[in-house]
């Protein structure tokens, strides 16, 4: 698992900053997302708020369940706003 995020902050509205390992940052809003079957479980603003880098991923704890999605992942779908 290489560290290529070093940070990940959940932000109000389904905006998520991202902070990685060179100094770059990026913030993607998953508003839309959440409202997606892929991204469903992270509705729930007390689930979206346990966002952490885990590595290449941004992982959400929901009670005992673990969901991560890779930052590539997230960062495609910033380009497509």
């Amino acid at each position: 698992m290489e560290n290529i995020l070093t940070k990940a902050t959940p932000l109000a509205d389904y905006r998520l900053a991202l902070t990685f390992q060179n100094g770059s940052s990026a913030v993607v809003n998953m508003a839309r997302r959440v409202r997606t079957l892929r991204f469903a479980r992270l509705a729930p603003a007390e689930v979206f708020a346990t966002a952490r880098a885990e590595g290449d991923r941004v992982v959400w704890t929901d009670g005992a369940a673990t969901f991560g999605v890779y930052c590539g992942e997230l960062l495609d779908a910033m380009m497509m706003e």
